[in-house]
């Protein structure tokens, strides 16, 4: 072959070459992570997962969140994956333990809670983000942003902070004549034995199933009551070390006090339903807002859970007690330990919780509590608006019910799902009178120290 033509077969050579590779190039082939379930794409692009729990009510603000996020972001895909409560538990253990994990969640929207997850080392430590964008969250009351930090390493960025009340049927107090609670929790004179005083005057034709009306509902758990009472069922350093440990059922007075003051309100004065009564009525529906109950003792999810009441509704403080402490229901988002996509995770992230984006638009949707201190003026308003409340008022009340509060047991204590229906199969024989407070919390504190969580 002559030098001519040597020459020309290799250019074509080349040429074929780099038309192959721009070929192979030119488009966005994807390939799975192994162990994550999240997407890359050749060109820079990914998928990231977003784990949320099934909510009829929550998935237009979830798709609203996802197409400003990608619209924005034109390199990340969010794809979304909503999971029945009740099954987040069984799944996510199941996904963390094969490694095909979501990027972002909240593991406090499951039946257990941070603490389990926590424990599981499923979260990433977020710190260098927080540090690194820390203008961009210094709105966030730092009293729940510190409920994530552990061990001076940061987990999760609230998106929410939900106190715990007393919510009342206005129409009933007005029928029976009976004064409104007051808004202030400082207020002594509002205690417990003032709130039964008022469930006497409400409660009447109590066994006639039409016709019944119960002064008050404690819907808080065993444990929950007793920190109204200024009790605790477990020591102190199981809510920082996440280990039930030996537990304080039977050493700490005050759980006895807060248990029986409820057995008596539902055997001795019959203004309580007892819990067949309870699960009776809330096949009908939600006890409350059924007109059944005129008081109850609830999570402040009661602001929109309540919202469709055919009656006017008020919100006041659990009522005093020394040593009261009561629940504050903090959810966080957090990253995955396993996530391939941190870094496009966190930019997520911040679009939810962003007070003028995604964290506005879901206090909107919910009228959760937000954890953004910018946003709590126009909560104030949302809440006056839906509950003929003053302003003044609703911030007072949820002023107090941060300032009184601590973060729930189940999302600090690991295996607490474990721990909660350890209790609960006690407490029902408790509220339905077949067994004594003493026996009883003999019966948790020796099943609670059977499960052997050291």
């Amino acid at each position: 072959m002559s030098m001519r033509k040597k020459t020309t077969a290799l250019i074509l050579a080349l040429i074929l070459s780099v038309s192959m590779l721009y070929g192979c190039s030119k488009g966005k082939s994807a390939s799975t992570d192994s162990g994550t379930g999240s997407t890359t794409t050749s060109g820079g692009n990914v998928e990231i997962t977003w784990l949320v729990r099934t909510d009829p009510n929550m998935i237009d603000w979830e798709k609203d969140m996802i197409k400003g996020f990608q619209d924005a972001n034109k390199n990340i895909t969010v794809k979304l994956t909503q999971i029945p409560q009740a099954e987040i538990d069984q799944r996510l253990t199941t996904m963390i333990s094969s490694g095909k994990v979501p990027d972002v969640w909240s593991p406090n929207w499951a039946n257990s809670g941070f603490a389990s997850y926590m424990k599981m080392g499923a979260l990433m430590d977020i710190s260098s983000y927080i540090e690194r964008d820390s203008a961009n969250l210094s709105t966030i009351n730092q009293q729940v942003m510190d409920i994530y930090k552990i061990d001076g390493k940061s987990y999760g960025i609230p998106m929410l902070a939900i106190g715990s009340f007393l919510f009342y049927n206005k129409d009933l107090f007005d029928k029976a004549g009976v004064s409104y609670p007051p808004t202030d929790w400082n207020d002594n004179s509002w205690n417990y034995d003032a709130m039964l005083e008022k469930a006497k005057k409400l409660t009447h034709d109590v066994g006639n199933a039409d016709k019944q009306v119960f002064g008050v509902l404690n819907s808080m758990s065993p444990n929950l009551q007793s920190w109204g009472f200024g009790g605790d069922f477990f020591k102190p350093e199981a809510y920082t070390s996440a280990v039930m440990g030996e537990p304080a059922v039977l050493t700490n007075p005050a759980n006895k006090d807060a248990l029986q003051f409820n057995v008596d309100m539902i055997q001795k004065y019959k203004v309580a339903p007892n819990q067949s009564t309870v699960d009776a009525v809330s096949a009908v529906g939600d006890p409350f807002l059924t007109g059944k109950v005129a008081m109850v003792v609830n999570g402040g999810w009661g602001f929109w859970v309540y919202q469709p009441a055919k009656f006017k509704w008020g919100v006041a403080p659990i009522p005093y007690h020394d040593g009261r402490k009561v629940p504050l229901f903090v959810d966080p988002w957090t990253i995955s330990a396993k996530s391939k996509h941190p870094e496009e995770s966190w930019k997520f992230i911040k679009f939810l919780v962003d007070p003028s984006n995604g964290g506005k638009k879901f206090m909107e949707k919910t009228s959760a509590t937000p954890a953004d201190t910018t946003l709590a003026d126009q909560w104030y308003k949302q809440i006056s608006d839906k509950t003929g409340m003053k302003v003044e008022e609703v911030k007072q009340l949820n002023e107090g019910a941060v300032t009184n509060g601590r973060e729930a047991d189940n999302h600090l204590i690991d295996k607490f799902s474990v721990i909660s229906n350890t209790i609960n199969q006690t407490a029902s024989s408790l509220w339905n009178g077949q067994k004594t407070v003493d026996d009883g919390l003999k019966e948790i504190d020796k099943n609670l120290r059977s499960l052997k969580l050291q």
